[in-house]
C-alpha cells in the first residue's frame, strides 16, 4: 500500500503524464471543460499547473517553458490583453476577460515546461478524452429524449438545443467532437484498454468514430460538417488505394452520397440551416433597422464586421484597440443606435430577452483587432505561425487538421470570448504536437 501511494505521488519520471496525479489532474481539466463546470474548471487548471511546477524541479520547469517560443507567444498575447487595464472604462469586464485568458498561459506552461507524454500515456489520454466525450454526448442525447417525449418537438436533438444541458455553444462542442474523431483516426487512436482483445479495441475505435459522426450531424454546424467531410475523404484516401480497393471506394462513396442526398431532400433542421444562408446582403448597408427584422447568420456577421470598422475608426484605435473591457460595450451601443432588437430595455440590463445585446463580433480575428488593435492581432497570428512551423517539424497530418480547423473556426466565430473556446485554442494543438512517435504493437499484444 505504501509503495503504491509513493508511486502515485512521487514518480520521478521526466514525462509529465507518467505520474498518476498529473494524469488525473489532466482528466479532471478535460471533464470539467466538457461539462461546462467552469468554476471547478478554473481550480482544476490551477491544480494542473501546480502538478507541472512541482513535478520535478520548479526552476527547471519555468526555465524550460520560457525557452519555448510557443509559450512566449501565448504569454505575449495574454499580456497585450492585460495592457487594456491602462485605458479601459469597464474594469469588471476587463477582469473577467483576463481571468478567462489566463487559461492560455496555464495550459501552454503545462505543455512547454518539459516532456508531456510518452506513447503509452498519450494513447491513454486520448482514450480517456474519447470516453469523456462519449459520456457527455450521451447525457445531452438522454436529456433531448426526455424533452422530446414531453414536447414531441424533434428540434431538441439539433444545434444549440442539444447542448443546452451543459450550457455549451453547439459550434464549439462540434469542434471538441471533431477533435475526438481526429484523435481516433490517428496512428495512436486505437483505445488503450488492455483487457480488450485487439479485435474489440478496433471495433470500439470505429464505433466511437461513427457515433461522433452522428453527433457532428446533430450539432448542425455548417462549417464543422464540411471540415469533417473533407477529413473523412482524406483519411479514407490515405488508407485505401482506389486501384486495389475499387469496391470499397464505390460502397463508401455511395453511402456518403446517399447520406448527403437525404439531408438535402428530406426536410430537416440541417437543411434549414444551409438554406438560411441565402438573403439580401444589401441590407447590411442600412444605418437603421427595424427591431423586428430577421438577420440570417451571414447578414448579422457582415453588420458586426461593419460595426467593428466603425468603432476602430471612431476611436482611432487601429493600433492598440479599444481594450477587451470596452469592446463589447461599444458593440452593444452600436446595436442600440441601429435600432436592432435589444429586447425590452425597461426590464433592465439583466432582462431575459436581450436580442443582440451581448453578441460578439463572430470573428476571432476581428474581435482581437477591436480589443487590442493590430498589435494584438499580430500576436494572435504569430501563435498560428509558430503552431504551423512546429507542425511542419512534427509531420503528422492530424496536427494540420486541428490547427486548420481552429483557424477556419476563427473566421465565423469568436471562440475566445468563452472559457471553453480559450481552452479549445490552446489545449488541442499543443496536445497534438506532444504526440510521440508511433510505436509498433505486435498483433495480439495489449499496449
Amino acid at each position: 500500500m505504501k509503495k503504491s501511494l509513493r508511486n502515485f505521488f512521487f514518480d520521478e519520471s521526466p514525462v509529465f503524464l507518467k505520474k498518476n496525479l498529473n494524469f488525473l489532474a489532466t482528466i479532471l481539466v478535460l471533464a470539467t471543460t466538457l461539462l461546462g463546470w467552469f468554476n471547478s474548471n478554473s481550480w482544476t487548471i490551477i491544480l494542473l499547473v501546480a502538478c507541472r511546477l512541482f513535478c520535478n524541479n520548479p526552476f527547471t520547469a519555468i526555465k524550460t517553458a520560457f525557452s519555448d517560443k510557443l509559450f512566449l507567444a501565448f504569454l505575449v498575447f495574454f499580456l497585450i490583453d492585460v495592457s487594456g487595464y491602462f485605458h479601459t472604462h469597464n474594469l469588471a469586464t476587463q477582469g473577467t476577460t483576463i481571468t478567462k485568458e489566463l487559461t492560455l498561459v496555464a495550459i501552454a506552461f503545462v505543455f512547454c515546461a518539459g516532456p508531456f507524454a510518452d506513447q503509452r500515456t498519450y494513447r491513454q489520454l486520448i482514450t480517456s478524452y474519447s470516453l469523456l466525450l462519449l459520456a457527455v454526448s450521451l447525457y445531452c442525447l438522454t436529456y433531448a429524449v426526455r424533452r422530446y417525449i414531453h414536447s414531441q418537438d424533434s428540434t431538441v436533438f439539433f444545434y444549440h438545443d442539444l447542448t443546452s444541458p451543459i450550457s455549451y455553444n453547439a459550434v464549439f462542442f462540434s469542434a471538441y467532437v471533431l477533435f475526438g474523431i481526429i484523435f481516433l483516426l490517428s496512428p495512436q487512436g486505437e483505445p488503450a484498454i488492455g483487457w480488450l482483445p485487439r479485435t474489440g479495441r478496433k471495433v470500439m475505435r470505429y464505433a466511437l468514430v461513427l457515433f461522433f459522426l452522428g453527433m457532428i450531424v446533430l450539432l448542425s454546424s455548417r462549417l464543422l460538417m464540411t471540415i469533417t467531410l473533407l477529413i473523412l475523404i482524406n483519411a479514407f484516401s490515405r488508407r485505401y488505394s482506389y486501384r486495389k480497393n475499387k469496391r470499397t471506394f464505390l460502397v463508401a462513396g455511395s453511402a456518403l452520397l446517399i447520406g448527403v442526398c437525404l439531408l438535402i431532400v428530406i426536410d430537416n433542421p440541417i437543411r434549414a440551416r444551409f438554406r438560411d444562408m441565402a438573403g439580401d446582403l444589401k441590407v447590411v448597408q442600412q444605418e437603421k433597422f427595424n427591431p423586428k427584422m430577421y438577420f440570417n447568420s451571414l447578414q448579422s456577421r457582415l453588420v458586426e464586421y461593419r460595426f467593428a470598422f466603425e468603432i476602430l475608426k471612431a476611436k482611432n484605435a487601429w493600433i492598440f484597440g479599444v481594450s477587451p473591457g470596452d469592446s463589447q460595450d461599444l458593440l452593444n451601443q452600436k446595436y442600440i443606435d441601429a435600432d436592432m432588437d435589444i429586447g425590452i430595455p425597461a426590464e433592465g440590463p439583466n432582462r431575459k430577452l436581450r436580442g443582440f445585446i451581448g453578441f460578439n463580433f463572430h470573428n476571432q480575428f476581428v474581435e482581437t483587432w477591436v480589443r487590442t488593435g493590430l498589435v494584438g492581432l499580430a500576436s494572435l497570428l504569430a501563435i498560428f505561425i509558430l503552431l504551423i512551423a512546429r507542425t511542419r517539424q512534427h509531420g503528422a497530418k492530424e496536427n494540420w487538421f486541428i490547427i486548420l480547423t481552429i483557424a477556419f473556426l476563427f473566421i465565423p466565430e469568436a471562440p475566445m470570448t468563452l472559457q471553453h473556446g480559450v481552452f479549445l485554442f490552446c489545449f488541442f494543438p499543443l496536445l497534438a504536437l506532444s504526440a510521440p512517435g508511433v510505436a509498433r504493437v505486435s498483433p495480439g499484444v495489449s499496449p
